[in-house]
């Protein structure tokens, strides 16, 4: 049997999804992936994954880096709209608490842009 996640955020939002056939992304104001025991604070078990946040479409396991960390970051930011394209994924944001990081590259305030890789 296939085991399929439930990501809790932490009572975080989401305002925004989009998907292709290596990744379901969400974003709102997320800090944290895998944290059904915490709400407003980190649980046993919660993956720190600011922003937005990658899944695997099959199980909605998040995607991570080879060190098991967010495969993708932004500052904690309202990610408002989600667009997928040939190129790659386009984010837009509202910059909410001052931000303006995306993958770890200052000054994308207002539209971040992750290529494929």
């Amino acid at each position: 049997m296939k085991h399929l996640w439930i990501n809790y955020t932490g009572c975080d939002s989401l305002y925004a999804a989009a998907a292709d056939a290596s990744a379901v992304y969400v974003g709102g104001h997320p800090r944290w992936l895998n944290n059904s025991h915490g709400c407003n604070f980190a649980g046993p078990g919660a993956i720190s994954y600011r922003g937005m946040q990658a899944l695997q479409p099959g199980s909605g396991a998040p995607l991570l880096n080879a060190r098991g960390k967010a495969r993708y970051s932004m500052s904690r930011a309202n990610a408002d709209d989600m667009l997928v394209t040939r190129a790659g994924l386009w984010i837009a944001s509202s910059n909410r608490f001052g931000s303006d990081a995306c993958n770890q590259v200052s000054g994308r305030a207002g539209i971040c842009f992750l290529p494929h890789k």
